[in-house]
């Protein structure tokens, strides 16, 4: 027995992960950056529900950045191998301080709201593919994993924070406020880049945009040609999420229409990343890479569940509660990224990652549409129920996903 500790590998902490200099960097860029994309659909969509009344608006302008992001993502994401790391990142979080600057300065009328954000959601997909591809370049083999969920610990945090904080401002002072903020996280974000990346050479030489469309769209669809695994892979790790996003944009009419106290609909926003924090961490930390993999599918198949019971109208506390464990069991999707980021060859790791970004993006744009629809039609409740009815769906159909990122993280 002890011959065979002796050779056991030692568990990757994250002590080894926050050494990397860089990878500190990577957190705290993304902290700021998330922030500020935490604060701004919550005061638009407060401000647009407060101007219409109407839950499908509040909806479409909560998710308003998601879908053009199909647009960048199948035609710009080769420009995250042609184009320097650093640069591109502080370029985008620079487009975004000016973006919402606009949004804060002036009282746009509806679609030029959804204009702007929409049009500034184009590059997301640049900034998405940037950093998942500069990740496995910062840390290696478990670290990897590890960090992976650093990351997304950092994000669900940053939205508790976010939309508590958010839904304070709007509640005491103004959505006007809470943009401003917004646009200074970016900006200090920017800052962060500059200074905490070194600078790395561009993965594939060459800038021409004719080119770069043309690749981008090669990439992707050899992509999803050339590996059944990653043709899986994707819908897996997009569309229980998008069904998850509908009923998250539809928090907001359902606090106003439920009677909740003012300010609910930030703590509701809150619940669901506090449960992603503990799934996160629970996932990646304390079980090993087979435990994970093989907890996938249960996680994914329990995830829809809490969403059925506001069916029942619940008041503010149980409502947190419900969106809590649907935010545990999003660390369902952990193996499948790790999956993922395996069967990607290293090259094209850039466009991939854009791919996989994109695409989760547009599914989230499309979900909050769909159940905003929904909501516009039968009631806010019913939105949210019918979206944990979806979420389960999707995951008992693309079932076999999970099986393929179990067969990648073999038991030792």
């Amino acid at each position: 027995m002890a011959a065979r500790n002796r050779t056991e590998p030692r568990r990757t902490t994250y002590g080894d992960v926050f050494v990397e200099p860089e990878f500190r960097t990577v957190v705290v860029g993304n902290l700021l950056m998330l922030l500020a994309e935490t604060l701004r659909p919550l005061a638009l969509s407060v401000l647009v529900f407060d101007a219409t009344d109407s839950a499908l608006l509040s909806a479409v302008t909560f998710g308003a950045g998601f879908v053009p992001q199909a647009i960048g993502g199948s035609t710009l994401t080769a420009l995250a191998d042609r184009l320097r790391p650093r640069r591109l990142l502080v370029a985008y979080d620079l487009l975004q301080t000016a973006v919402t600057g606009i949004l804060a300065a002036l009282r746009l009328p509806v679609w030029a709201v959804l204009v702007l954000v929409a049009t500034a959601g184009i590059f997301a997909p640049l900034r998405s593919a940037t950093t998942g591809a500069l990740l496995p370049e910062v840390l290696v083999g478990d670290r990897y994993v590890l960090g992976r969920s650093i990351v997304q610990t950092v994000s669900s945090t940053v939205q508790i924070g976010g939309y508590a904080v958010g839904g304070a401002l709007v509640a005491v002072l103004s959505p006007q406020v809470a943009l401003l903020l917004a646009a200074c996280s970016y900006l200090v974000a920017a800052a962060i880049w500059r200074s905490g990346l070194r600078e790395r050479a561009a993965r594939t030489p060459g800038l021409a945009l004719g080119a770069t469309v043309r690749e981008t769209w090669r990439t992707n669809v050899g992509l999803l040609r050339g590996d059944r695994r990653l043709r899986g892979l994707l819908p897996a790790m997009w569309l229980p999420v998008a069904a998850v996003a509908g009923a998250e944009a539809t928090l907001v009419a359902y606090a106003a229409r439920s009677g909740l106290p003012e300010g609910s609909a930030g703590y509701l926003l809150a619940a669901l990343p506090v449960g992603m924090v503990l799934g996160d961490v629970a996932v990646a930390r304390v079980l090993r890479p087979a435990t994970r993999a093989r907890l996938a599918l249960p996680l994914g198949l329990i995830k829809g569940v809490p969403l059925l019971a506001f069916a029942a109208r619940p008041g503010l506390v149980p409502a947190m509660a419900l969106l809590c464990v649907v935010g545990i069991c999003v660390a369902y999707s952990l193996p499948l990224q790790a999956a993922f980021a395996e069967l990607v060859p290293e090259n094209l790791r850039g466009r991939g990652f854009g791919l996989f970004s994109s695409g989760l993006m547009t599914a989230q744009g499309l979900g909050t549409a769909a159940i905003g629809a929904l909501a516009s039609a039968f009631g806010p409740t019913a939105a949210i129920t019918a979206a944990g009815g979806l979420a389960a769906t999707a995951v008992v159909l693309l079932r076999r996903s999970f099986t393929t990122a179990r067969l990648l993280q073999p038991d030792p």
